[in-house]
Parts: C-alpha cells; structure tokens; sequence
C-alpha cells in the first residue's frame, strides 16, 4: 500500500535516511548557490516542504529529510546547527539554568500544558521523554498539568488542523495571563510538508501569538528543553 501512494505522490514522498550530526541531532542544510550551476534548482523542486528558494533554507519549514543532499549533483549542500536555539552547554547545565530561571520568573514552578494541535507523534514522543529518567525535568520544577488553568506555557505539537483549531484557542484563552506559547517541531512553526493541506492551519503563528519557535522533525528532548528556556527569557 505504501509503495502505491509512493507512485502517487511521486517525488514528494521521502523515504531516504535522515542525516544527522555524529551525537544524532538533526541538523539545517546549507546551501552555496554562488557554488551551483545556472540553471540548477533540483533542490527547490525537489523540497518536499517547500523550504528552499534562492534566498536558501528556511530552518522554521525544513523536515530535515536531507533529500536536497542526496539529490545535488555537485555536492554543495552542507549542514549546521539548527539556528533559532544556540546553546552547547549540557543537559545537566541546561537543567540548572532552567531550575534558576523557573525560580526567578515562576516563583519556583514551571506548569506546562501540552497542546496536540494535528501532530504525526513524533514530536509528542519527544516531549514525552522529558519526564523519564535521562531528561528527568520535573526535577527542576517543571510539571505537565491536565488544565490549561493551571499553566504558565503552551507547549504545541502539530500544523493546527481545522477541526483543532477552536480547541486550540479555546484552551489558550483559558490560560492565565500572560501566558507563553512555544511551537514544537516543524509542523507546528511553518506547517510542514502539510501547510498547503485544504485541512491544515498552516502553523501555530496562523491562530497564536508564538513566543518560541522549535524547529525539527522532531527536535530532540534537549532542543526542547532549551526552547522552554529561551521562552522563559521572553516572560
């Protein structure tokens, strides 16, 4: 069944391996057009997101899929880190700095409410990982809450569909003010590979003022840890 909705779509399927850094992390194609042939765009056409033009990649709508390296015919397509968060400092650090913060701007707790606005899972599955025992975040003050009454930040997954959409709204309003909301992973910042679906939204920024963007497909538990961070620096 797969392969006949492959034969379907045609090139806008991708199924190739996704490249990632030597620790696993996704990571943003560059690419060097001064570098590339005339009439070359196999890139552009090729984006099954539609995240690449002339002026380059555009990390808020890549999927990270890598299809644009495989397809590049002279090989100028290189990587970086994922740009909206910069931060090498470890987990461990990133814990601590986050527990500081949380005091300071939450007065010692941070209530998240996890919001699923059309999402595949895969983001959900990461951010699922932040309780377990790597991640172990409640350690630092942070606990996902069933009310958006209770909640300091939106945590949202998804291209916000239409039948989501009221229910997306509905729960922000319910949040105390002021609260933040924070996009998770592709879908959720640009849409994705679904923006020009006739039942997508087009992103949490279509319906939500975003405080935080989170690009990835998915982002690892660790980029997520530091959007919450950068997002309590905007309180």
């Amino acid at each position: 069944m797969f392969k006949v909705f492959s034969a379907l779509a045609g090139s806008k399927v991708v199924t190739e391996r996704r490249v990632t850094s030597e620790d696993g992390i996704n990571k943003v194609p560059v690419i060097q057009f001064d570098h590339c042939p005339k009439d070359c765009d196999r890139c552009i056409t090729t984006c099954p997101a539609g995240a690449i033009t002339k002026q380059g990649v555009n990390a808020l709508h890549c999927i990270y899929c890598m299809h644009c390296r495989e397809i590049c015919p002279e090989h100028h397509i290189g990587l970086q880190d994922i740009p909206v968060i910069t931060s090498d400092h470890s987990i461990t650090e990133i814990g601590k700095s986050l527990q500081q913060k949380i005091k300071k701007v939450c007065r010692g707790s941070l209530h998240i409410r996890y919001v699923d606005a059309g999402a595949c899972n895969g983001c959900d599955f990461e951010i699922n990982s932040l309780p377990n025992p790597v991640y172990d975040i409640q350690q630092y003050g942070v606990d996902f809450v069933a009310s958006p009454r209770h909640a300091d930040m939106l945590l949202i997954t998804g291209v916000v569909t239409r039948n989501l959409e009221i229910a997306l709204i509905k729960t922000y309003e319910a949040c105390p003010k002021p609260a933040l909301v924070v996009a998770v992973g592709s879908c959720a910042c640009g849409g994705g590979i679904f923006k020009e679906a006739y039942a997508a939204g087009g992103g949490v920024d279509k319906h939500l003022p975003v405080d935080v963007y989170i690009p990835g497909c998915p982002p690892t538990p660790a980029l997520i840890v530091k959007g919450i961070l950068t997002a309590l620096d905007r309180k």
